[in-house]
């Protein structure tokens, strides 16, 4: 009985270790009435992008809008060019600005967030690796109803989109 543990143990080591080699971390907040949330018209903007990677910003809040849909949201993405690659006061004034007209099309909430990080690891290796922030924004008032961050590395044999794609499923209401 021992030796048949053992050799389980023995053949499962390799499994075990090539999952240990991802990690993710996530953060969330509790989540408004999801009923309401699905039931109501997202406007998806790009996310600010805080990495050297260009253009991860319409990338991320590509993909999220893709599976908020698939999850039976009716999200629209908007290719509205962010203001600068930093958030500032003055961004966040236009954002503001932003809430106003979505708002008066007939948005209830807006997806926006921000990309810390999306790029492979330098090395033999080239592991992907994604961070996310993401808020959802009641037009009413402008307030933030639900955010989550989010990191993860993977293997080398993923795909950075893959690993974005796998997070923001995480992160998504």
């Amino acid at each position: 009985m021992v030796t048949l543990l053992k050799k389980a143990l023995v053949a499962l080591m390799p499994v075990l270790l090539f999952f240990g080699c991802s990690s993710m971390q996530i953060h969330k907040t509790a989540l408004p009435e999801k009923a309401t949330l699905q039931k109501s018209k997202i406007a998806v903007i790009p996310f600010y992008n805080y990495t050297q990677t260009p253009m991860a910003g319409y990338s991320a809040a590509s993909i999220a809008a893709t599976l908020l849909k698939a999850h039976g949201f009716s999200a629209v993405p908007q290719n509205l060019q962010p203001d600068s690659d930093t958030l500032t006061d003055e961004n966040r004034i236009d954002l503001q600005k932003r809430i106003a007209i979505f708002r008066q099309q007939g948005y209830r909430y807006i997806l926006s967030g921000e990309v810390t990080e999306w790029r492979y690891k330098s090395g033999i290796d080239a592991e992907p690796v994604v961070g996310l922030v993401i808020n959802v924004i009641d037009t009413a008032d402008g307030k933030v109803r639900y955010s989550a961050a989010g990191s993860q590395n993977a293997l080398s044999t993923d795909a950075l989109s893959t690993v974005a794609q796998h997070i923001l499923d995480k992160l998504l209401p």
